[in-house]
């Protein structure tokens, strides 16, 4: 992550007032300010609401291509007919080419400025989709998924930058942040619910220009129309220089880095593996007597990517103002290693598959709020090496999700399930020596 994103989180770190009771439960829990916004006193300008919008609708286009292998791929695959292995490629090279995008990052984003990179991206976005799905073919398809992956990666990256730089304070920062994270979720489900409507209807050429394109066209225009003055930052003025007098040291750098980025890297895993390895499960019962239709699996992914991540995000946002993370964490993890191992020994059954993948959803998106509060927590990595602890979590972030799209695109369900345990169990290791936070 760049220096400019985490040098306007490092202001925002979590804090614990002094004066607050705590109940045993609650001990050694830190008050993230997105569970602490009051929307009903914000205060902000317009520009700040322009702001919001930009980073919410930007980070659902972005959930909307990321989610999309999990409900296109097979489809196109059967049409396309390719091999098993072009299938596997197919799925994963929108995920190495975002975590690749993080490496292009530092090269262009000086040259080009903000808007610039953000504006390109969206355009080159649009355009590759719809090369796509006039020429539907396997190296289309692969080309374009892994363009549209280079720019999501640019787009989750810069739209921060652009948002920390111009929002004025930090209360609409919270709420941004908020409704970024929102926005994420809500994009998972969107894309499987109108897969459901349209899909079997309109074939997935024709699906995947209906997707995120009608979204990424609201930012270009904010860019280009609302958003026209130079991006500064008047509004932080202030915070900048309280910033600038604070010193924060913290003993274990490099001990903290390692837990936090093992922990990032297998959460990421968790969650962005399911969206291909949960289409893989299900097809294990398309193969049996009582065979899925297509508008039932879309159902099914709408409900696992949508309902059961969005739950998450809600009881995340109040967990994690009230319980400890040694307390919750670990619990979590726990919960998750339980419903891989309940997979392995019955995964013979369709309803308990959809509920142990509903609760591994639920469970790792309260526990990646808690880790993308972690990675711009000046009280956990010092003021002095936030810079550098942040960016090295969020690089492993990326390398997570694309090893857990691997792992599911190339080997078998069951392999794939143990495999994911065996990490489930390094994360309960991992949060229970995480003793800092």
């Amino acid at each position: 992550m760049e220096s400019e994103v985490t040098e306007g989180a490092v202001q925002r770190g979590m804090t614990t007032s002094k004066s607050e009771e705590q109940t045993p439960l609650m001990k050694g829990a830190k008050k993230s300010g997105l569970a602490t916004v009051d929307f009903k006193n914000l205060k902000g300008n317009r520009r700040d609401v322009h702001l919001i919008a930009l980073l919410t609708l930007i980070t659902l286009g972005d959930a909307v291509e990321i989610y999309l292998p999990g409900v296109i791929t097979q489809a196109a695959s059967t049409e396309l007919k390719v091999s098993k292995t072009q299938e596997g490629l197919l799925g994963i090279i929108l995920y190495l080419c975002l975590a690749l995008s993080y490496f292009v990052l530092p090269a262009i984003k000086d040259k080009l400025g903000r808007k610039v990179t953000l504006l390109s991206s969206l355009y080159i976005s649009i355009v590759a989709t719809v090369i796509c799905s006039l020429v539907p073919n396997f190296w289309t398809l692969l080309t374009s998924r892994a363009l549209l992956g280079l720019c999501i990666g640019l787009n989750m990256a810069m739209v921060g930058v652009y948002f920390v730089e111009n929002i004025s304070t930090d209360d609409m920062y919270n709420a941004g942040k908020l409704s970024g994270m929102f926005g994420f979720t809500l994009g998972g489900g969107w894309v499987a619910i109108l897969g459901y409507l349209l899909l079997g209807r309109i074939g997935w050429r024709y699906f995947i220009v209906c997707t995120s394109v009608p979204i990424f066209l609201v930012p270009i225009f904010i860019l280009h129309f609302v958003l026209t003055d130079t991006p500064g930052s008047e509004g932080r003025v202030g915070l900048q220089s309280a910033l600038e007098q604070e010193v924060i040291k913290v003993k274990g750098f490099w001990g903290r880095l390692i837990k936090g980025s093992v922990a990032n890297f297998i959460n990421t895993l968790q969650g962005w593996g399911s969206i291909l390895l949960i289409p893989a499960l299900l097809n294990v019962f398309e193969n049996k007597e009582s065979k899925l239709t297509m508008d039932q699996e879309l159902l099914i992914l709408a409900l696992l990517y949508g309902v059961a991540k969005l739950i998450g995000r809600i009881l995340g946002i109040f967990l994690l103002k009230y319980v400890s993370f040694r307390i919750l964490q670990p619990l979590l993890s726990v919960i998750i290693a339980s419903c891989y191992l309940t997979l392995i020994f019955l995964d013979h059954s369709l309803v308990v598959t959809v509920v142990a993948m509903g609760i591994c959803n639920m469970c790792f998106c309260i526990t990646r709020c808690e880790l993308t509060l972690m990675e711009f927590d000046k009280h956990y990595f010092g003021t002095e090496r936030i810079i550098l602890g942040a960016g090295v979590m969020s690089g492993c972030a990326m390398m997570g999700a694309a090893v857990g799209a691997i792992v599911a695109s190339f080997l078998s369900s069951h392999q794939a399930v143990m495999v994911t345990f065996v990490l489930s169990c390094i994360q309960v290791v991992t949060f229970c020596f995480i003793t800092e936070r």
